[in-house]
């Protein structure tokens, strides 16, 4: 029997662009915690971010937030990955090197932005809508550092080699959607975030469902019996979640009627 699925949101459970939830999920989330089921957002997001999202089930669901560096559930903080801030530090010189590229730092609750255009503030104010920090000086950050992101409008897939090849032996290195490519301590990724839950819970394999589209999601997917790659999910993606659906409400709506148990 299921009693924990998780989602990735952007590109899975939100598709197309789409920046809110909608009913239907809201309401299949309220009917899983009644048959003792827990939905789990699994996503780059930040923490406040997710929250306000969820807000008719906030309190409902857990959080494997910024890819796995922080899991929050009722409340409480079960795991936290931190950067040690010389590495960090490290991070942030070679970004601000480069001239098309934006950082975001990541602490627990904000993100921390010394942005090079206006334009990339208000897109994160207005449009990502995190709880945002601009700092005049980003090596000031006043708190842990979580996870490192670089922004890059033309597309993250091109930067990703050189940014593994820089710091891929001293950091988890992933891109998350389009434009967005993260960086996170070296043991930090969904799938350690979604085993972090499992054992808080006593939960083995066989009682997860996740669902992914993106390569950062890949651990999360190797971490449950039944996983699915959803849309237009990577070809890896595809072949580690060995289920393919059009949109994640449509499994949903089928543990819901089956009572919480799987039939193929």
């Amino acid at each position: 029997m299921l009693k924990l699925i998780a989602s990735d949101l952007d590109g899975t459970l939100l598709q197309n662009g789409v920046r809110t939830l909608s009913d239907t999920v809201i309401e299949q989330i309220k009917q899983l915690k009644e048959m003792g089921i827990l939905f789990v957002a699994a996503s780059g997001r930040q923490y406040t971010n997710l929250q306000r999202l969820f807000a008719p089930v906030c309190e409902d669901i857990a959080y494997v937030c910024e890819n796995g560096a922080l899991v929050v559930y009722k409340g409480k903080i079960l795991h936290k990955n931190v950067f040690e801030r010389e590495l960090a530090e490290e991070m942030l010189h070679s970004i601000l090197k480069k001239d098309r590229a934006e950082l975001v730092v990541s602490g627990e609750r904000t993100v921390y932005l010394q942005p090079k255009t206006e334009a990339f503030r208000e897109y994160m104010i207005n449009f990502v809508k995190n709880d945002t920090t601009v700092l005049p000086d980003i090596f000031q950050v006043p708190e842990e550092i979580i996870k490192i992101s670089v922004y890059e409008e033309n597309g993250a897939e091109a930067i990703a080699p050189y940014w593994k090849k820089a710091f891929g032996s001293r950091a988890t290195v992933v891109t998350s959607g389009i434009s967005w490519l993260d960086m996170m301590p070296l043991s930090a990724d969904k799938g350690n975030g979604l085993r972090v839950l499992k054992k808080h819970l006593l939960l083995s394999d066989e009682n997860c469902a996740a669902f992914g589209d993106n390569f950062n999601d890949l651990e999360m997917l190797q971490e449950v019996t039944y996983g699915f790659a959803v849309g237009e999910a990577r070809k890896e993606v595809r072949e580690t979640a060995g289920r393919v659906t059009d949109r994640v409400e449509t499994v949903l709506e089928k543990v819901i009627k089956q009572g919480g148990n799987w039939y193929e």
